[in-house]
């Protein structure tokens, strides 16, 4: 089985602004928190515990890499592409995607959480169809005028997370918990919801269930 190149790069070489290319490397430990990365691409690469808190990442590209037990609280996301990004068990809480660079014409799958916390986060208008929040503590995102379609939330915990006018169609909920929901103002035809957390759709139609055990 092919291994990762495990790369011994530090801080002061990812911040430098310069075009560096990083192809099937591993990146452990690595410590950038609150540094400024700068024209750099990361291909089929891997970072494991890694640090980059309050990180500036500046006209960036992540190409089918993957993130487990790290943290990328509060990251600054200018000019920043991401495509075919996975992220295992790591922190990204306060982060607005809106901001990153975003494809026209999505082909591909982009960004997907498992076992993350993306609480206090913004997606607004985003085109994320198809994307997977697995496992998730959700609280307070904004997921407004997002197209969700298709998207996978199941077990993701979406406490005060906003959806308005956003795209749910064939969303899988089922076993999403503390979801706030209007469906007069989303769209969820053949989206997927379980039991009890379901009853909460109800809420904004102000009727009155009474003998329900």
């Amino acid at each position: 089985m092919h291994e990762k190149t495990q790369i011994d790069t530090t801080e002061s070489m990812l911040s430098a602004a310069e075009q560096v290319s990083y192809f099937d490397k591993s990146f452990s430990e690595l410590n950038c928190k609150a540094n400024t990365l700068q024209n750099k691409v990361f291909e089929n690469c891997t970072f494991l515990h890694c640090n980059f808190d309050d990180a500036k990442l500046i006209n960036c590209k992540f190409i089918d890499c993957e993130f487990k037990n790290s943290n990328l609280n509060t990251i600054e996301l200018t000019n920043t592409k991401f495509s075919d990004v996975v992220f295992n068990n790591s922190k990204l809480m306060g982060i607005n995607w809106a901001t990153a660079k975003w494809p026209q014409i999505k082909l591909s799958s982009l960004i997907n959480f498992y076992c993350c916390n993306i609480s206090h986060s913004s997606f607004f208008g985003l085109n994320l169809s198809e994307i997977n929040i697995q496992d998730c503590k959700a609280t307070d995102v904004d997921f407004r005028e997002a197209d969700l379609s298709r998207a996978n939330f199941t077990n993701t915990d979406l406490y005060q997370s906003l959806f308005i006018h956003s795209k749910l169609e064939r969303a899988d909920l089922s076993r999403a918990i503390n979801y706030n929901i209007d469906i007069k103002l989303n769209e969820v035809k053949k989206a997927r919801f379980s039991f009890p957390d379901v009853m909460a759709l109800l809420q904004h139609f102000e009727i009155e269930i009474i003998n329900f055990s």
